[in-house]
């Protein structure tokens, strides 16, 4: 009886945490901030040095001041411990490296940090400069490990030598001043797979992107572009486009895309109906191969201004899963300065859903119809769209649903879905 007691005592003092596996006690120091991580060198001597070798280091929780102050030092002082125990040749890999910094910060420490970070053959680099146009390190931009690189920065310019042999992933939230920025890195990227481009107030005429292994490609404008859009990505699986249309577009027929989302937000500039109609009727012919699609109210609003809009679209076959959101929910935006939803834009979904002909579900985001007027006459006796009488199977309605415009869209659908195995109501009414 002492002797199990005594064995009881012993499991419970036991230091089961310490003995875990290294690249468990790493997987677990990814999820915490980087100063609890280091904090933990002073738990025992088992534990003094195990954070130097940890693969993820973040200090996007350490904000750096826009000042030097000692703060700044104190920042500083910090970050060159951390690196320090990684300037050893035989010290282990970085996989992910992310920092935040200011003007408050010399370019010459900056330049050393990421020069450091890039000899410990980094995979994954994520940067938040604020410092406007001061160059970033001319070897970030020629490193052969980086697999992920993500920049946000307000101005980026680019060395004479730009390669990345192994580059998958890229993601810019920039502003540049010629367009062959652009095509330099996408060109210079030979197995990218996936682009994130988020701008505004770019100077330039044209965007073109040209990549034959890109999967996945995000365009987030913030204002009315000045440039025309050009996309070759024959391989392309996931598009999504945000914000604003541009102001003309030269897109293939992307045969392999299997999700889109386009999500137009409503202040329309100055540009007129019909120019806006036609881009919006432009744009969603290239996506007439697409499976899985989740389209704003506003962009309905667009796709409502082109003429003989049945006529001048491609169907779309191979849809079988539409969302309809609303583009407040993604900006906090709405349609006010135009106006309440009209039901006619209502009417152009019911037209799209006519060349939808195989849509199996159709989802009402929540807010959808917030601003609707109260007339349906327009769209209630318009011819039953095909997909509701031979595929429609899921109508999932979202929201709160009390206008009376509402509550006939909810029962027309309802009424004319013959196929329909479910209908979920999450509304109030």
């Amino acid at each position: 009886m002492v002797i199990l007691r005594s064995h009881n005592r012993r499991e419970k003092e036991r230091d089961r945490i310490s003995e875990l596996p290294e690249p468990l006690i790493h997987h677990i120091f990814s999820f915490l901030p980087i100063k609890c991580v280091v904090s933990t060198s002073i738990l025992s001597k088992t534990w003094r040095y195990r954070w130097t070798s940890i693969p993820i280091i973040d200090f996007r929780d350490r904000k750096c001041p826009s000042a030097y102050t000692k703060e700044t030092k104190a920042f500083i002082r910090f970050l060159d411990r951390v690196l320090s125990f990684r300037q050893d040749v035989h010290s282990p890999s970085i996989k992910k490296f992310c920092i935040s910094f200011d003007i408050s910060i010399g370019k010459s420490l900056i330049d050393e940090w990421i020069t450091t970070v890039l000899g410990k053959k980094v995979e994954e680099l994520v940067l938040n400069d604020r410092r406007g146009s001061t160059l970033l390190p001319p070897g970030l931009f020629s490193c052969e490990s980086l697999a992920i690189l993500e920049i946000s920065k307000s101005y980026l310019q680019l060395p004479e030598s730009v390669f990345f042999p192994n580059l998958k992933i890229l993601r810019l939230s920039v502003f540049v001043e010629k367009e062959q920025v652009i095509q330099r890195l996408i060109s210079y990227s030979p197995i990218l797979e996936e682009l994130i481009l988020k701008g505004f107030n770019w100077p330039i005429q044209h965007l073109s992107i040209f990549c034959p292994n890109l999967k996945r490609l995000l365009i987030d404008y913030a204002v009315d572009p000045n440039f025309d859009i050009q996309i070759n990505a024959p391989n392309l699986q996931s598009f999504k486009y945000s914000r604003v249309l541009a102001k003309d577009f030269a897109l293939p027929k992307f045969l392999t895309l299997l999700d889109a989302e386009i999500v137009l937000a409503c202040p329309a500039g100055c540009r007129e109906r019909g120019e806006l109609g036609h881009l919006a009727t432009k744009l969603f012919s290239s996506l007439s191969y697409v499976k899985h699609l989740t389209i704003s109210d506003c962009s309905l609003k667009r796709l409502s201004y082109q003429d003989h809009f049945q006529k001048k679209m491609l169907t779309f076959h191979n849809l079988i899963h539409l969302k309809v959101t609303s583009a407040r929910l993604y900006f906090g935006l709405g349609c006010r300065d135009e106006g309440n939803l009209p039901c006619w834009v209502v009417g152009i979904l019911l037209d799209f859903l006519h060349i939808s002909p195989n849509l199996e579900s159709l989802i009402f985001a929540e807010g959808l119809c917030r601003y609707a007027s109260t007339s349906s006459n327009e769209w209630s006796l318009s011819p039953i769209p095909q997909c509701l009488l031979r595929s429609l199977k899921l109508i999932e309605f979202h929201g709160v649903w009390g206008k009376q415009v509402e509550k006939d869209l909810i029962r027309f659908f309802l009424k004319n879905a013959k196929v329909l195995q479910k209908g979920r109501r999450y509304i109030e009414i």
